[in-house]
């Protein structure tokens, strides 16, 4: 590997800052300082290293692709795809659009509409800048493919299952494709049919995986593995997040009546 790649990526985030903590946990006397600083630079090191982010984002991405050629095949009734995260007042759009993980939601959608003649639910969020009518527009205006229901009540996964549940029920719809990120289908699967909805897995966009983070695949730069990658760090975080929120619903699952509005906004 190059001189220049390695110096790119130590100067660059979050290498940066792995090389400004160490460079404080030198500077720095006190015991007690020394070992917050060093953990801290370990969690932030382990996070952002492919070697460790590729296992830990793929604990949560733990359900397949669906095959291209057996989607028509599944028996589901509709597609019900989750909102994700809104890309408010975008100036070149003139207004809210989906962001990246809801285009990568919505494109699948129509791809499963398209090869199955499904009519597509959309469900999430509640406000005029909400993720479910923002992708509802972005899916009707924009890919062209048009939105049989939209639930936009809901403020977590939870919700989404719970208030699309009678929804679904009402249009005599009792197995549906799920469409959401990889990373998030174990949550959302589960929340789904605790809610009492037949899920058949979609998911899309996998960040574990041969050559999907840097490094992983290539003979000739594997060393980039042991290299700090905001790619990385970003597919930690989202491993973490799902860990999390899973125990939570969990524990959530077992505590008769509790209930914590928000809590959980992916």
């Amino acid at each position: 590997m190059e001189a220049y790649s390695v110096l790119k990526q130590l100067l660059l985030p979050p290498g940066l800052f792995l090389v400004l903590i160490a460079i404080a946990f030198l500077l720095v006397r006190g015991i007690l300082g020394r070992m917050v600083l060093f953990v801290a630079w370990s969690l932030l090191l382990i996070m952002s290293l492919p070697v460790f982010a590729g296992p830990l984002i793929a604990l949560s991405e733990r359900y397949p692709a669906l095959p291209p050629d057996a989607v028509d095949q599944t028996g589901a009734g509709a597609i019900l795809v989750l909102g994700a995260g809104v890309y408010r007042d975008a100036p070149e759009y003139g207004g809210h659009t989906v962001d990246l993980n809801g285009m990568k939601r919505a494109r699948y959608a129509a791809w499963l509409h398209r090869r199955t003649g499904l009519p597509i639910h959309v469900s999430g969020g509640a406000g005029p800048a909400a993720p479910g009518r923002v992708m509802r527009r972005f899916l009707e205006q924009e890919l062209g493919v048009p939105v049989a229901m939209l639930e936009d009540e809901s403020r977590n996964t939870r919700e989404n299952a719970e208030r699309s549940a009678p929804l679904l029920g009402a249009a005599g719809i009792h197995r549906v494709l799920l469409v959401t990120d990889a990373w998030h289908m174990p949550r959302a699967a589960d929340a789904f049919r605790r809610a009492g909805v037949d899920v058949v897995p979609a998911p899309t966009y996998f960040l574990s995986g041969s050559r999907r983070l840097p490094g992983d695949g290539h003979t000739n730069d594997r060393a980039r593995r042991w290299l700090p990658q905001a790619a990385s760090f970003y597919a930690s975080y989202y491993a973490i997040h799902e860990l999390a929120g899973a125990v939570y619903y969990q524990l959530r699952a077992r505590l008769v009546g509790a209930d914590t509005p928000g809590a959980d906004r992916a």
